[in-house]
Order: C-alpha cells, then structure tokens, then sequence
C-alpha cells in the first residue's frame, strides 16, 4: 500500500487518538478492522471511528468480499477511563 493512500488513515487515527488522551475503547480500530477480516474474508477499503455521545464509538468498516460484494460494517464499541 503506498503511503497517499495509507496517510489519511494514519491521520485519523493520530487525530481520534488525540481525541480521547483520557479514555480508551474496548477494542481499537485495527482490531476491529482485523474483525471484519476474519469475518468476511475479503479486503478493507477503507475503515473510520466516530464517537456517539460521551461514552461510545462506532467503527465503520467498508469491505469488499471474495464475491466482489462492498459491504460497510459497523462495529459498537464503548468508552473506558484510560488507567
């Protein structure tokens, strides 16, 4: 993958990790992101967070399977204080 295509993921996580300095997900993007993999089987195009309220964050995760079908998924995942 070369690096234009990989800088704006990396941004986005700098940023959503600046973002919550004070607390932590249960599980992280590049979990949730290796989820999906497992799961369908098929290649990410594209993963993003985005926090809902004060206490959750949802993964959104677009993939495309072996069959060729795009799909976006969304993982839920709530906030816990950093220790």
């Amino acid at each position: 993958m070369t690096f234009n295509r990989m800088f704006p993921a990396l941004a986005l996580m700098l940023l959503f990790g600046v973002a919550l300095a004070a607390e932590k997900p249960e599980i992280t993007l590049d979990q949730a992101v290796a989820r999906v993999q497992q799961e369908t089987g098929g290649k990410v195009l594209s993963a993003d967070a985005m926090r809902v309220g004060r206490r959750e964050v949802i993964y959104r995760i677009k993939v495309i399977t072996p069959k060729g079908v795009v799909k976006v998924m969304q993982i839920r995942t709530e906030l816990k204080e950093k220790r």
